[in-house]
């Protein structure tokens, strides 16, 4: 039987420092609160995984969660550059 968690209770259980994540969603499906609480508990060394990184993506770089991203293109037509996306690269 499955299992159901607090959204804090399964990142806490399920994503550790050095662990690999994938959050997916496009517009009003970007998984904001996800990648709040993995801000929240201070989460480091991941390596995100996204198709086109967005702005929860630019917000885990900026809050020093990411050391490492996969994409295959970089930018956000819909809100602008990913500014700390931007600072990593640079």
């Amino acid at each position: 039987m499955a299992e159901i968690l607090s959204l804090k209770e399964a990142i806490s259980r399920y994503v550790k420092d050095g662990s690999t994540i994938a959050m997916e969603g496009f517009t009003h499906l970007i998984p904001h609160a996800a990648g709040h609480e993995i801000i929240r508990q201070s989460r480091r060394n991941l390596h995100a995984i996204r198709m086109t990184p967005d702005m929860v993506y630019d917000q885990l770089l900026g809050a020093g969660c990411v050391s490492k991203l996969t994409f295959s293109w970089g930018g956000n037509p819909g809100v602008g550059s990913l500014h700390r996306f931007r600072d990593a690269v640079e």
